[in-house]
């Protein structure tokens, strides 16, 4: 099959791209540095003999970022999924940033993903089948004083992808999102996390292994799912004593 992956060349993406190499499947790998993208495409080439092409771009939710990796997805033929593992977080990140920064992070945890979706879908409804497949964060599940606008996009995404799995009931299309908890990346790297990190060789091969089923909404882990609903119902006035 043929896969677009945005957001490739580092973390979960490139595990993901190894992963789906692997089993033979054709890449057409999306990211910013062109060098990096390269060699990832040669290193699966030369170890899965799978077809990869690649292509220096920054997803946007602007028609020229769209037919460009439009355009460039073509060299494989028909698209039969897209997997979104990219997100931009920001220090700054406190609700007071200007606008060009809010609007570059809503750009890449959300509308990006969302347009880039909405050019793939008719042609998956048509042929009846397809896989789509977004990331977001378990930080998203409960507004907090931190990563404020990275948290609201990640939320938004995640109901963009329930909206879509309800589209298409019924069809041969599967729609899968995943809240992903800490990842042993180099965001995490050096840093004193409250719950163990995870592998993103393990989590790729977790997804990949998954494509086919209807699970829709994933924590991963799984335990990020109890956590996440004990702070859902945490009464207000002792969960905004919490910093985290």
């Amino acid at each position: 099959m043929n896969f677009v992956i945005v957001g490739a060349s580092a973390g979960l993406g490139r595990s993901l791209a190894t992963a789906l190499a692997e089993q033979g499947h054709c890449l057409l790998l999306v990211a910013g540095d062109a060098r990096d993208l390269s060699v990832q495409a040669s290193d699966l080439q030369i170890r899965f003999g799978s077809k990869v092409k690649t292509l220096s771009c920054k997803l946007e939710a602007a028609q020229a970022s769209i037919e460009r990796i439009a355009t460039a997805s073509q060299t494989l033929g028909e698209v039969d999924g897209l997997f979104f593992p990219l997100g931009l977080s920001q220090d700054d990140d406190d609700g007071t940033q200007s606008a060009q920064s809010i609007s570059e992070l809503v750009n890449t945890n959300l509308s990006g993903t969302m347009a880039l979706t909405g050019h793939f879908l008719p042609a998956m409804l048509k042929r009846n089948r397809g896989y789509l497949v977004g990331f977001g964060s378990v930080a998203a599940d409960r507004g907090r004083g931190a990563n404020i606008v990275y948290a609201a996009a990640k939320r938004g995404l995640s109901s963009f992808f329930e909206s879509i799995r309800h589209k298409v009931a019924g069809s041969g299309i599967k729609v899968h999102f995943y809240q992903m908890g800490y990842m042993n990346t180099s965001q995490a790297f050096g840093k004193k996390l409250p719950f163990p990190a995870v592998s993103p060789d393990q989590a790729a091969r977790d997804i990949v292994a998954h494509l086919e089923s209807d699970r829709g909404l994933t924590y991963y882990p799984g335990f990020w799912r109890w956590i996440c609903m004990a702070l859902r119902v945490t009464p207000w006035f002792i969960y905004k004593k919490l910093r985290f």
